[in-house]
């Protein structure tokens, strides 16, 4: 993928870019507010959700309210103090008056209200009052130290409420809520029964329906985490909540908070009563909370779609103008690349594109100048070589004659003729094969060896010779005939001359990326002004000695090959010698670049 990405052309490239650019700050601008929007929203649902609680709560401490109120008018009315002050053995005809007075009480009480309510009284002297077809067996096998009844005789005579762990069924009502109270007689404060007040889930359901959200889930939970009521779904009545969430509804007052609730994201929102007896807690699903979010979404995304239009535009337009001149310096490089240069790039801008443009124009100046010079090096080295070949005069013809001088001072018993002879005709032969334009220094100091030979008869003791040659250096590769002429400019310029006994010193060796050559005499030496002529050698060569491969030779051959990073180093003094030291590349192959 990314190498198909990196042979696109720079004007895709761009395009994409640019794209990239301005849309993923879109992308993120739109998400964010998206995110920002929605969760502003979670917040002011969740905080009507709240005050709805808030109102429940009072609804609910109302009514506990209004119970406390039902319960102390039982408590002082005189008819109810009468007949549970009775004896337990009466006549059934005074039970039976007793039983409707009571009765007409309970329902005066009940008619008065909008709760549904079932009432008890069990009275100590074994009367039983109440409404609704039957007493329940749990009321009516009173035992003192039993649940309500033991809250009750605790409280002593404040009202106490309970809740029901499992659901009771009265007159076919689900009964979640119970308030008790023990009951005194008003003058002696001696107890003489217990009040009962059952409360219907219905009744409950009743106080906060109207205020609860259609699609949440509410519950009413006593202060142990317990259900009281429930809407909608009422299975977990009377179980306790298990959920995570409980812990902080039931250690914070009031708030709000994200859960998850039946395997979906939902808000939570709670609220504590009055009396912090209850607590009502609401699950509402958060995509019910965020749906109004949706006109929101679609908006943020027509308004990406929109800006990846306008930036699809936008980098078109760009990317054309930032690549139109790179294209057209392209064009020209192309035709450069065929062979023509004769073009030039006219920049419109004084930009870095601009700039590269006038770059390469300067290149191809260079280019240019750089492809004259070499033809120029190339016509020069072939008039080089022509002058070598020429001064052979007829190579084959001398080697042949010297061959038949050899052989006659052989026969004569001159040594030294024969031996001159053969290291001639060796020299002859090496100038036959000379056409490479590199050879090995082993080769070439063969070569050296016989011209030295013939030197050292020709003045025999006039001098010594001390060649010094690196092993590794005999293996790299050099011009041919660079050494010889060096050598003989030393023996005819500066030792030839001398009184006395001289010495030539050859020193051969690798120094870093150099092969260096360096020739020694202690000879007559130049003085500065013949050094200076020598060190501004020019491209004429008509004052090369009759060897036709003089020092300026050497110096042109060196430049031709190799360029102005190599090159003859001449230090000379007048009556101290000479020292010529030769600077090549190191070239282990024959053809190798360097």
């Amino acid at each position: 993928m990314s190498k198909h990405f990196m042979n696109l052309s720079l004007q895709k490239k761009l395009m994409i870019f640019f794209t990239i650019i301005v849309m993923i700050p879109m992308i993120l601008l739109g998400n964010f507010m998206y995110q920002k929007t929605s969760e502003i929203v979670t917040v002011q649902v969740s905080e009507r959700v709240l005050e709805r609680l808030i109102q429940i709560n009072k609804n609910l401490t109302f009514f506990t309210k209004d119970i406390e109120q039902v319960s102390n008018y039982i408590y002082r009315n005189d008819a109810v103090q009468g007949v549970l002050m009775k004896p337990s053995v009466r006549s059934d005809f005074e039970k039976y008056e007793d039983f409707n007075e009571v009765t007409s009480l309970f329902e005066m009480v009940r008619g008065s209200k909008n709760w549904r309510l079932n009432l008890y009284i069990i009275g100590l002297n074994g009367d039983r009052y109440f409404t609704g077809e039957y007493l329940p067996p749990q009321y009516d096998q009173y035992l003192e130290n039993w649940g309500i009844f033991r809250k009750a005789s605790a409280a002593k005579g404040a009202l106490v409420w309970d809740t029901h762990y499992t659901i009771r069924k009265v007159d076919n009502q689900d009964i979640v809520l119970s308030a008790s109270r023990l009951l005194k007689n008003t003058k002696t404060g001696e107890p003489i029964g217990y009040l009962l007040i059952d409360v219907p889930e219905s009744t409950i359901a009743d106080i906060y329906q109207q205020k609860k959200a259609d699609t949440s889930q509410l519950f009413l939970l006593d202060k142990d985490g317990y259900v009281i009521s429930g809407s909608p779904s009422k299975t977990t009545i009377g179980m306790k909540l298990e959920h995570p969430v409980l812990d902080n509804i039931l250690n914070s007052q009031r708030g709000y908070l994200r859960k998850s609730w039946n395997g979906q994201p939902a808000i939570v929102t709670y609220d504590t009563s009055e009396d912090a007896h209850y607590k009502i807690a609401t699950f509402i699903p958060e995509k019910e909370v965020t749906k109004r979010n949706i006109l929101i979404g679609y908006i943020t995304l027509i308004l990406v779609i929109i800006s990846f239009i306008v930036a699809i535009w936008l980098s078109y337009f760009f990317s054309k103008t930032l690549t139109n001149p790179i294209q057209r310096l392209n064009r020209l490089i192309k035709k450069v690349e065929k062979g023509n240069l004769e073009v030039s790039y006219q920049p419109r801008y004084k930009d870095e594109i601009g700039s590269l443009g006038q770059s390469f124009n300067n290149m191809i100046l260079q280019l240019k100048k750089l492809i004259n010079e070499s033809i120029e090096k190339q016509t020069l080295l072939q008039e080089a070589e022509i002058k070598t070949l020429r001064a052979q005069i007829n190579p084959h013809f001398l080697y042949n004659t010297l061959e038949t001088i050899s052989a006659i001072a052989k026969l004569k018993d001159v040594k030294v003729v024969s031996e001159m002879s053969i290291a001639l005709g060796e020299m002859m032969r090496y100038s036959i094969h000379k056409e490479k334009q590199f050879v090995k220094l082993e080769e070439d100091l063969r070569l050296l060896n016989h011209y030295l030979f013939i030197q050292m008869v020709r003045f025999q003791d006039k001098f010594t010779v001390a060649i010094h040659v690196e092993e590794p250096a005999k293996e790299l590769y050099l011009p041919p005939l660079l050494i010889q002429p060096i050598i003989e400019n030393a023996i005819n310029h500066g030792l030839e001359m001398k009184l006395g006994e001289g010495e030539l010193i050859i020193d051969i060796f690798i120094e870093q990326d150099f092969l260096v050559i360096k020739v020694k005499d202690d000879g007559l030496g130049m003085d500065e002004a013949t050094l200076a002529n020598i060190c501004n050698l020019t491209h004429d060569t008509k004052d090369a000695n009759h060897t036709g491969i003089g020092m300026e030779n050497v110096i042109r051959r060196i430049e031709l090959f190799f360029g102005s990073k190599y090159g003859v180093l001449i230090e000379s003094k007048i009556d101290c010698g000479t020292t010529v030291t030769i600077r090549l590349p190191v070239i282990r192959e024959r053809g190798e670049h360097f």
